[in-house]
């Protein structure tokens, strides 16, 4: 029986067809056994390949620590800056207050001092 590759020369697409080959017909594949895989491959490249496996199991446990890690403290970054931005935000409030207190008591004293000095005028005058 002729195996699937031979037949590609022939092969024509048509969206009709289904499968050129009947199961019965097909190549069966070459499978290798374990035991010769195995075989060929050498002890001490497994125990390589293993302690490689291991390393980068830890590597991969320390990385998921470390993004924990940088998770809670992004978390904790986030809420001191929303402190500080609602520290901030009042801070500009008393600010605004403050500066305005401070026009208010300015033009008091001008008021004041411009009462004291007609008076002294007055005085000075009589």
């Amino acid at each position: 029986m002729p195996c699937a590759r031979e037949f590609h020369s022939e092969l024509r697409y048509t969206s009709l067809q289904r499968s050129i080959i009947p199961e019965s017909e097909s190549c069966p594949m070459s499978v290798k056994p374990t035991e010769e895989v195995s075989a060929q491959v050498p002890a001490e490249d497994f125990v390589a390949l293993e302690e490689k496996v291991y390393r980068t199991i830890e590597l991969y446990k320390a990385a998921r620590e470390a993004r924990a890690t940088a998770e809670r403290d992004m978390q904790r970054l986030r809420e001191q800056l929303e402190e500080r931005e609602e520290e901030n935000v009042t801070m500009r409030r008393e600010l605004v207050q403050l500066r305005k207190d401070r026009e208010d008591i300015r033009g008091r004293v001008e008021k004041m001092l411009n009462q004291m000095e007609s008076l002294t005028r007055e005085q000075a005058a009589s």
